[in-house]
């Protein structure tokens, strides 16, 4: 699913202007018979899905003239950065990188990638919601509660564990992604997350498999302070460890108050796919 919006006429840009005065758009201008239009498209699409907190558009020059004329556009592609109803930025030409570092200034919400190319954004999208598993999850308050929606949860819901504290969540992707950080967030300090291992393509792990394990034999061990799951901070990983992820499983070993229930309010998992990565060397 792509998030291009297509403007047919001067009244559908204002009213998405009018609509996104806070954050950014950006116009491309294009034309049928324009060979880089075609090249630099299948890139543009993709960060309509990774950049979500901006507003992708496309303009076709030859059916919409009068929206390249107030633009003053004369050569194509022409990329026009447009915040608060203003132009800030505009680039022509077909430069993904160019596009890329344009987006990273503008759009400063996104987040910055470890490996300094591209940025992170939600991979929730992209879940498989048929292998969404959770071992030990209380019958009310299971996994799919705040993952089913395929984003991060903002209702009541929560995830709690059952018999004890510990839980054991395995997410499934539709596609191959690289992973960058999570977000785990608790609202009930005593049952929040505190020591959790993380395993990559292995979803079909048991609870023996984990309980003792260290690394190498899984992904990540990490501790979690109190003010990270409290705020949603993003928990940094090796990125060199999740390059290509199907699956990532999550073992939370125990909370910070040593409760019987472990309680997760949200989960966010930050990253990219392996094509919007692979679409970052186009030139």
């Amino acid at each position: 699913m792509a998030y291009l919006i297509h403007i047919n006429s001067l009244p559908e840009l204002d009213q998405l202007l009018e609509a996104k005065k806070e954050t950014l758009t950006i116009i491309d201008f294009h034309a049928a018979w324009c060979g880089p239009c075609h090249q630099i498209a299948p890139y543009y699409e993709q960060l309509s899905r990774n950049f979500r907190h901006v507003a992708f558009a496309k303009v076709d020059v030859d059916a919409v003239p009068a929206v390249a004329e107030r633009y003053r556009v004369t050569a194509m592609p022409t990329f026009v950065f447009i915040k608060n109803k203003i132009v800030v930025d505009l680039l022509r030409g077909a430069s993904a990188p160019a596009l890329n570092s344009l987006i990273a200034k503008h759009a400063p919400t996104a987040t910055a990638g470890a490996s300094g190319s591209g940025s992170a954004s939600s991979l929730l999208e992209f879940l498989d919601t048929t292998q969404l598993t959770c071992l030990n999850e209380s019958p009310e308050h299971g996994i799919k509660t705040i993952l089913g929606q395929k984003r991060r949860n903002k209702s009541d819901a929560y995830l709690l564990s059952d018999a004890d504290e510990q839980l054991l969540l395995t997410i499934s992707f539709n596609q191959a992604v690289r992973v960058r950080s999570l977000v785990l967030t608790g609202k009930v300090a005593s049952q929040a997350p505190k020591k959790i291992k993380l395993l990559i393509n292995k979803p079909a792990v048991g609870f023996e498999d984990v309980e003792d394990a260290e690394e190498p034999e899984v992904a990540q061990v990490l501790t979690l302070s109190e003010d990270i799951v409290a705020e949603g901070k993003p928990i940094t990983v090796r990125f060199v460890r999740f390059q290509s992820v199907n699956s990532l499983t999550i073992f939370v070993a125990s909370n910070h108050g040593g409760d019987d229930e472990t309680r997760i309010d949200s989960i966010d998992v930050l990253g990219n796919t392996i094509e919007y990565v692979s679409m970052l060397g186009f030139h």
